[in-house]
C-alpha cells in the first residue's frame, strides 16, 4: 500500500530581515545588465508648462547607460488618478528607440497622484517576465521614481512588494513635499536625490546616472535576508551539489553559502554545515564535524571548485550523504534528536533512479530539500524532497544571492522528522508527535488598529504563513478562517473561503490593516463565535472536529473580553492568545484557554519566533466541548503591582468651548485608552467647570474600563458663562480627591488631576495649585485657545508639565506625552518628579533683576509665508514672559531669506509693549533661498554689538534664538563656532523640513534645540522655551547660592576638561548580536577623539545582559593604543533578560570606584555612555538616583527597541538620552555625545540644603531644562 510522507512537525522562526550593502566583495564576473523603470509624476503637481524638464531628465539618464536587449532595458511609466505604461522593458532593444518614444511621450495631467497604486503596477506587471524582467536570470532591478508632490493614496502595499522583489529604488523630489515619502519608498535615504524646483531638474541626471550605472555594475547591490538569524536552534546542514553546472553557477552557490554561514551560529554545540559535490559520483568537500567556527568554514568554502562532468547520478549522490556523512563519527547528531537536512542543488536531470535513495533518507529522518535549475526534472525533486512546498525550481542559481529568502528560512528553521503514514494502520519511523492525521478548524484573529499598524504587520503575516506552511490546509483536514478587528470586527475569509493551502496564503499575503485606535477585543470575540464558527461558513464543529481561535493583538482591549472568552470557551472553542508591544501579558492568560496558550513577546520581530511554541500544543491539545460555565474558573484580572493611579479629569465645561466638546470627549478616551482600569489599579474621574464645578463620575463611580469609556462617550457639556477654575481646583482637592470619593492617597496611590481649559479663569488659580501640589497631587495643565498660559503653568506641577495648543483639534500632540507619564512606574514617577522639583526651585530663586540681550533670528523664506502669522504669535508669547526693560531684558529681531534684515536692534525699544507693538507690525520678507550662514554672521557682526544696544562686554548674557523651517543653502559651520567663541548661547526651533542636524550644529549645546512639525504647533514648545531662558542668566548664578558654582547650566564652560573617568556600558544580550560591530567601532571612534591617559582621559568597558561583566577597569590601560586593542578584541556576550537596573549598580558599586580608578573624589568628572539595544526586564529608577547621587553623569544612546523614557529616566538630564534606529546610525549622534561629554564640567563638594523639608543635592550642572 503507497504511503504518504508528511511533515511532522517543523516551525518558521520567521523571515530575515533585508539589509543595504553598498557595495559587495567582487564576484567572479561582472555584471554590466539591468532592468530599469522609470517612474514619473505625470499630475498637476509637474503641469504641463514643467513636464518638458522632468522628460528632459529621464533622456539624460538614458542616454548615459548602456541600453540594449542584453545590458540595460528601460520601461517608462506616467502616474496621476491612474499609473499609464509608456513602453515596457521588451519593447525597444537600442538606445536610439528608447529614446525617441521618450521624446514622444506627452503630459495628460490629473489632479490626483496615486503613487501607491502605480508602484503596484511597478512590482506586478512592469518587472515580470512577461514584460522583459530578468530578475529570475540574476538580472538586478531598478525603479527611479521622480515626484514633485505627496502621493494621493496608501503607497505601503506596493514599497513592500518591490522590498519584497529586491528591486533598488531611487528617488528625485522636485520641491520639498513629496520628499519624506520618497525617502521612505527608496532603498535607502542616501538615494533620495532633491531638487528645489523645476528648473534643476534637469542637472540631476549627473547625480543619478552613477546611481544606476552602479545597479547594472553590480557595485549597489541590496543583499536580502542575509542578516543574523537569532536563536538557530541545532542542526546539521548538507549541501548536496552538481558539480557540473559550471564556474559561473558553482561560484555563485559558494557565495550564497558563505553568506549563510554568516548568518548562523556555527559550532559543534550549535549549527555544523556539510558539503559534497556530485557527478557520476559523490565527492566529500566538508565534513560536518570538519571546521568548528564560521572563519576555518568560510576558509574552506574558499576553495571549493566546479567538477567538469556531463552526467549526474542523484540516487548515487543522496546514497553517499547517507551512508558517508550521516555517521557520528562525520558529526552527525541524528542519534541526539538533532535535526538533519539536506539540501539538493542540480540543473540535470538524474541518470540513475532516485526513489530508493529518497526513502532511505526519509526513514532516516533526515529532511531533505531539492533546488532545481535549466534541465532538472521537477517531478524527480518532489519525490526526492520530503514535501512538495520543499522544491524549488529557479531560472537561474544566481538569484539566490538576491532572493534567498525562503530556502534559508527553511534552512534556518526547519525541524522535526518525517512522518509515514497509510490509511488506516500508520507505520511511525520516527516521530516527535504522536497524532499523525490533523483536523482542526482554526480562525485567525488579528488585531487591525494602529496598535500593530504598517510598520509591524509584515511580523504578524510573517507568523500567519509560518503556521499555515506547516499545516495540511484542504478541506478534508485543516480549515483557515481570518477576520481582523479595531472598534468593529471585519471578515476576510471564512472557513470554507479557501480551499488549498496556496490559496489561503495568497490572501494572507493582501492582507491590509483597517487602522483604528481602539480595540474591542470582547466584541470581536464574540462575533467570531456567532460568524465564523458556524456551519454555514464551514465550521466542523458537529462533526466533533476542534475548533480554535487564534487571537493576534499588539494593545490593550477596551472592552470586557474575560466573560466573553469564557463564552467562546463553553462553546468548545480552544482561545490561543499571541501579543506583543503594548499588549497586557497577564491579562491574556485570563483569555486563552489555559494560560499556557498565551504567548508574548515584546517586540513584534519576534511573533515569527512563536511559530516553533505554539506548533505542538497547536495540532495536538483538545479543549472539552462539553464545558459547564460552573466548570470554568473565572478569574479576576490580576492587578499589577505598583500599577495604581488616580487619576482625575477637570475639563472645561463653558459655552465658549461647546462645538469642541467633542475633540475634549476624543482627548479623555485617547489618554485613558492605554491604562489599566479597574477599582484595585487605575481609578478615573471626570469633573466639568464654568462658574462651578459640576463632577460626571467620581473615583469610585465605575469598577472597569468598558464602563468609564461608555461614560466618557455619554458626556454632555454641561454649559455656562465664564470658568472659575480656582474654585474648581478647591473642589478637586477637597471633593474628588478624598477617601469618601475613592481616593487612595492615604494608601500612597499617585494622585494626578488633568486640567483642560479653552479659556480664562475669572478668579485666582495660584493658591488651590499650590494647595493641591502640596498636597501630593500631581497636576498637568493642559491650555487651548483662549486659556491664559500664565494660569496653564501656575496649575501644573512644573512647567514642563504644562502644554499648550492653538486649537482643540492639536490635543493629540498633548494626549501621548500625558499618558507616558501618567503610566510611569512609581520609582521612575519619582525620579521624573525629584528632578522636576530641583527645576522647579532652581527657576524660582531668580526671579528677581535678570538681564539678557536675546535676539530672534526668523526664517522669512518663501515656504513661511502661511505659518508667518503663527510665528509672530509664538516671538509675542515668549516676548510677554519676559522682564523687558532697558536695564533687564533687550530684545531685537532680525528676518533673513536670501539676505538678513533687521527690524529692529537691541536699542531700538525700551519697554515690552513697544517691542510687542513692533512685531505685530511685521511683514513676510519672502525669498527663494536660505542662507542661515550668512545670518549668523549678520547677527554676530551687526547686532551683538555695543553699537547696537548689545552689552556683551558687561558680562551680560547674550542669546540667539534661531526659528527656521528647513536647510540651509550655504554653510553655517563657521558662523555657528564664531558665535560660539563670542559666547552667545543660541537656541534653535526647527519647524518641518527643517535639518536636525544642522540645528544641533548651530546651537549652543545638543539640548538648545526644538523641533515642531508645523507652525501651528510653536506654542506647544514656548513653555520649554521660556524656562531655558530663565536659566540662562548672569544673576542666576549669583543668586542660587554664593559660592556654589553654577547649579544650573547656564552657559557651559567651553574648556574641555583636561581629565575625565569614562566608562562605556554596552548592552551584550541576544537581541544586538548583529548590532555588536557597530557598537564597537562607535566606541572605538569616541576613544579617538578623547585624551587617553593615566592623569588624563581614563577609560573602562563593561558588557552586560542578565549579569554585567567589566572587560577592563579605569586603571588597567594606560594607554590610548592599548585601549583601543582591548576594544577590538572584545566578543559578544549574548544572553537574556536585558537587566539594565542591575548594571548600573554594578558600575557605580565596582567601576566608580578608587580601587578600580576613578577618581571621582579628586573632581574628576565620572562619565557613563550606556548603549542599550532594548527595555530592561529590571527596575532601573533606584540604580539611576544611585548613579546621579555619585555624582556620575549618564549619557544614554538607545536603538529603536529601545525605551526612551526610562532612557530618560537613566540620563542626567533628559536631553542626554539619544536615539538612533539602528546602531549602524551611531555615526550621526557621534559629534553630538562629544560635544557633551567635553563639556561636562569637574565636580566641586557636595554641598546640602534643605528646601521645604526635602534634600536637594546641588552640585555643578546638576540641573538642565
Amino acid at each position: 500500500m503507497r504511503k504518504h510522507r508528511m511533515l511532522a512537525l517543523c516551525s518558521l522562526l520567521g523571515v530575515l530581515f533585508a539589509g543595504l550593502l553598498p557595495k559587495l566583495d567582487a564576484q567572479e564576473e561582472a555584471q554590466e545588465s539591468a532592468d530599469l523603470v522609470l517612474l514619473i509624476d505625470g499630475s498637476e503637481n509637474v503641469g504641463a508648462a514643467n513636464f518638458p524638464r522632468v522628460r528632459d531628465l529621464a533622456m539624460k539618464v538614458i542616454e548615459g547607460l548602456d541600453v540594449g536587449r542584453d545590458t540595460i532595458r528601460v520601461a517608462v511609466a506616467l502616474y496621476s488618478a491612474d499609473p499609464e505604461v509608456q513602453f515596457f522593458l521588451n519593447t525597444y532593444e537600442n538606445k536610439a528607440a528608447v529614446l525617441d518614444a521618450v521624446k514622444a511621450i506627452q503630459f495628460t495631467g490629473n489632479n490626483e497622484a496615486n503613487l501607491g497604486a502605480a508602484l503596484e503596477k511597478v512590482a506586478e506587471s512592469l518587472l515580470s517576465p512577461a514584460s522583459g524582467g530578468r530578475a529570475e536570470e540574476g538580472v538586478p532591478q531598478a525603479l527611479v521614481v521622480i515626484s514633485a508632490g505627496p502621493s494621493n493614496d496608501d503607497f505601503s502595499a506596493g514599497d513592500r512588494a518591490l522590498k519584497a522583489a529586491s528591486v533598488i529604488t531611487f528617488g528625485v523630489v522636485v520641491g520639498g513635499t513629496a520628499t519624506a515619502e520618497l525617502e521612505t519608498i527608496a532603498t535607502d535615504k542616501s538615494f533620495v536625490l532633491s531638487a528645489p524646483d523645476f528648473r534643476a531638474v534637469a542637472s540631476m541626471g549627473d547625480q543619478l546616472l552613477p546611481y544606476v550605472n552602479g545597479v547594472a555594475q553590480g557595485t549597489i547591490v541590496i543583499l536580502n535576508e542575509f542578516t543574523e538569524a537569532l536563536e538557530v536552534g541545532k542542526r546539521d546542514i548538507i549541501f548536496l551539489i552538481d558539480s557540473t553546472m559550471g564556474a559561473t553557477t558553482i561560484n555563485s552557490l559558494r557565495e550564497f553559502i558563505k553568506r549563510f554561514v554568516d548568518t548562523m551560529p556555527i559550532g559543534p554545540d550549535q549549527v555544523q554545515v556539510g558539503v559534497a559535490q556530485f557527478s557520476n559520483a559523490a565527492r566529500l568537500e566538508i565534513d560536518l564535524n570538519s571546521y568548528g567556527s564560521k572563519e576555518d568554514l568560510n576558509a574552506a568554502l574558499g576553495r571549493l571548485k566546479p567538477r567538469p562532468g556531463q552526467m549526474v547520478n542523484i540516487g548515487v549522490a543522496l546514497d553517499f550523504v547517507r551512508t558517508n556523512m550521516l555517521r557520528a563519527e562525520k558529526g552527525s547528531r541524528i542519534q541526539q534528536g538533532v535535526p538533519q537536512l539536506v539540501l539538493l542543488m542540480t540543473s540535470k536531470k538524474s541518470s540513475d533512479s532516485v526513489g530508493q535513495a529518497a526513502e532511505a533518507l526519509q526513514r532516516m529522518g533526515v529532511l531533505t530539500l531539492a533546488a532545481g535549475s535549466k534541465t532538472a526534472d521537477e517531478q524527480e525533486l518532489k519525490q526526492i524532497a520530503i514535501d512538495e512546498n520543499l522544491v524549488f525550481m529557479l531560472k537561474d542559481f544566481r538569484i539566490l544571492l538576491h532572493n534567498p529568502r525562503m530556502i534559508v528560512s527553511l534552512l534556518s528553521t526547519l525541524s522535526g522528522v518525517v512522518v509515514t503514514e497509510e490509511p488506516t494502520e500508520p507505520v511511525v519511523e520516527i516521530t516527535t508527535v504522536q497524532t499523525q492525521r490533523v483536523v482542526r478548524d482554526i480562525v485567525f484573529m488579528v488585531d487591525g488598529s494602529s496598535y500593530i499598524g504598517g510598520a509591524n504587520l509584515p511580523y504578524v503575516r510573517d507568523f500567519i504563513v509560518g503556521v499555515v506552511n506547516l499545516l495540511d490546509v484542504r478541506p478534508d483536514r485543516v480549515r483557515i478562517g481570518l477576520m481582523q478587528f479595531a472598534e468593529n470586527p471585519k471578515i476576510e475569509f471564512y472557513l470554507n473561503t479557501h480551499k488549498t493551502k496556496k490559496d489561503v496564503l495568497a490572501r494572507v499575503d493582501q492582507l491590509r490593516l483597517m487602522g483604528g485606535s481602539a480595540l474591542n477585543t470582547g466584541a470581536a470575540m464574540d462575533y467570531a463565535l456567532t460568524n465564523m464558527f458556524q456551519a454555514s461558513t464551514g465550521s466542523r464543529k458537529r462533526q466533533g472536529v476542534q475548533q480554535v481561535l487564534l487571537l493576534i493583538t499588539g494593545g490593550p482591549s477596551q472592552d470586557e473580553v474575560k466573560k466573553i472568552a469564557d463564552k467562546v470557551a463553553v462553546a468548545g472553542v480552544l482561545t490561543f492568545t499571541v501579543s506583543a508591544g503594548q499588549a497586557d501579558e497577564a491579562y491574556l492568560k485570563t483569555v486563552a484557554f489555559v494560560p499556557n496558550l498565551a504567548y508574548h513577546e515584546s517586540r513584534f520581530s519576534s511573533l515569527p519566533s512563536v511559530v516553533e511554541q505554539i506548533m505542538t500544543p497547536l495540532i495536538t491539545v483538545v479543549g472539552d466541548t462539553d464545558i459547564s460555565v460552573t466548570d470554568i474558573e473565572i478569574t479576576k484580572e490580576p492587578a499589577v503591582a505598583g500599577g495604581e493611579r488616580d487619576v482625575a479629569f477637570l475639563i472645561d465645561g463653558s459655552d465658549n468651548i461647546r462645538a469642541d466638546f467633542p475633540y475634549i470627549r476624543d482627548f479623555i478616551i485617547k489618554v485613558i485608552e492605554p491604562l489599566d482600569i479597574g477599582q484595585d489599579r487605575v481609578r478615573i474621574s471626570v469633573v466639568q467647570h464654568s462658574e462651578r464645578p459640576a463632577p460626571n463620575f467620581y473615583l469610585n463611580t465605575y469598577k472597569d474600563k468598558a464602563e468609564v469609556l461608555r461614560a466618557v462617550n455619554d458626556l454632555r457639556l454641561a454649559g455656562g458663562r465664564s470658568l472659575n477654575t480656582g474654585m474648581a481646583l478647591k473642589f478637586m482637592k477637597d471633593t474628588i480627591l478624598s477617601p469618601v470619593h475613592g481616593s487612595r492617597a492615604a494608601q500612597n496611590v499617585p494622585q494626578f488631576l488633568i486640567v483642560l481649559t479653552g479659556g480664562k479663569s475669572k478668579d485666582s488659580v495660584k493658591e488651590s495649585a499650590s494647595a493641591l501640589k502640596t498636597d501630593g497631587v500631581v497636576p498637568f495643565g493642559v491650555g487651548v485657545k483662549d486659556a491664559d498660559p500664565k494660569q496653564i503653568e501656575a496649575i501644573s506641577h512644573n512647567p514642563s508639565f504644562a502644554f499648550n495648543v492653538k486649537e482643540f483639534s492639536q490635543l493629540n500632540m498633548v494626549q501621548q506625552r500625558l499618558n507616558s507619564y501618567v503610566s510611569l512606574p512609581n520609582e521612575e514617577l519619582k525620579v521624573i518628579l525629584d528632578q522636576a522639583s530641583v527645576h522647579a526651585y532652581a527657576i524660582s530663586v531668580h526671579t528677581d533683576a535678570v538681564k539678557r540681550d536675546i535676539v530672534f533670528l526668523l526664517d522669512g523664506s518663501d515656504g513661511t509665508r502661511s505659518g508667518f502669522p503663527a510665528v509672530r504669535e509664538f516671538i509675542q508669547s515668549i516676548v510677554g514672559k519676559l522682564s523687558v526693560e532697558e536695564n533687564r531684558d533687550r530684545v531685537s529681531v532680525v528676518q533673513y531669506a536670501d539676505k538678513p534684515e533687521a527690524h529692529f536692534y537691541l536699542n531700538s525699544h525700551k519697554t515690552k509693549d513697544a517691542i510687542i507693538n513692533a512685531i505685530s507690525k511685521m511683514r513676510h520678507k519672502g525669498g527663494r533661498s536660505l542662507n542661515t550662514g550668512a545670518a549668523l554672521q549678520f547677527v554676530r557682526h551687526r547686532v551683538f554689538t555695543a553699537s547696537s544696544g548689545s552689552r556683551r562686554l558687561e558680562g551680560v548674557p547674550q542669546i540667539l534664538i534661531l526659528l527656521t523651517s528647513k536647510k540651509s543653502r550655504d554653510d553655517v559651520k563657521g558662523p555657528a563656532v564664531a558665535l560660539k567663541d563670542l559666547e552667545i548661547v543660541s537656541l534653535g526651533v526647527g519647524v518641518g523640513d527643517a535639518n536636525v542636524r544642522e540645528l544641533e550644529m548651530i546651537s549652543f549645546q545638543p539640548g538648545f534645540t526644538y523641533q515642531v512639525t508645523e507652525f501651528s504647533e510653536l506654542p506647544t514648545i514656548q513653555p520649554q522655551l521660556v524656562a531655558a531662558l530663565k536659566s540662562l542668566s548672569k544673576d542666576t548664578e549669583e543668586s542660587v547660592a554664593p559660592g556654589i558654582p553654577d547649579v544650573t547650566p547656564g552657559i557651559p564652560d567651553l574648556v574641555d576638561a583636561a581629565q575625565r573617568d569614562i566608562v562605556f556600558l554596552l548592552d551584550g544580550s541576544d537581541d544586538t548580536r548583529s548590532g555588536f560591530p557597530a557598537m564597537l567601532g562607535f566606541v572605538q571612534r569616541v576613544v579617538e577623539n578623547v585624551n587617553v591617559g593615566e592623569n588624563k582621559d581614563r577609560v573602562s568597558v563593561v558588557q552586560y545582559s542578565r549579569n554585567p561583566e567589566a572587560h577592563f577597569l579605569l586603571n588597567t590601560y594606560p594607554e590610548k593604543q592599548s585601549v583601543l586593542s582591548s576594544i577590538r578584541s572584545l566578543k559578544h556576550k549574548g544572553g537574556r533578560p536585558l537587566n539594565t537596573g542591575a548594571a548600573l549598580q554594578y558600575v557605580k558599586d565596582n567601576v566608580f570606584t578608587s580601587s578600580s580608578g576613578s577618581r571621582g573624589q579628586e573632581g574628576v568628572p565620572q562619565i557613563l555612555i550606556l548603549l542599550s539595544g532594548g527595555r530592561s526586564q529590571d527596575d532601573v529608577g533606584g540604580a539611576a538616583v544611585a548613579l546621579k547621587q555619585n555624582r556620575i553623569v549618564p549619557f544614554c544612546i538607545g536603538t529603536r527597541n529601545a525605551d526612551i523614557l526610562e532612557l530618560q529616566i537613566i540620563a542626567r538630564f533628559p536631553s542626554y538620552a539619544l536615539s538612533v534606529p539602528w546602531f549602524d546610525d551611531l555615526e550621526s549622534i557621534e559629534q553630538q555625545l562629544l560635544s557633551l561629554v567635553k563639556r561636562v564640567p569637574r565636580q566641586p563638594k557636595v554641598y546640602q540644603r534643605t528646601v521645604v523639608g526635602k534634600e536637594l543635592f546641588l552640585y555643578l550642572s546638576s540641573l538642565a531644562i
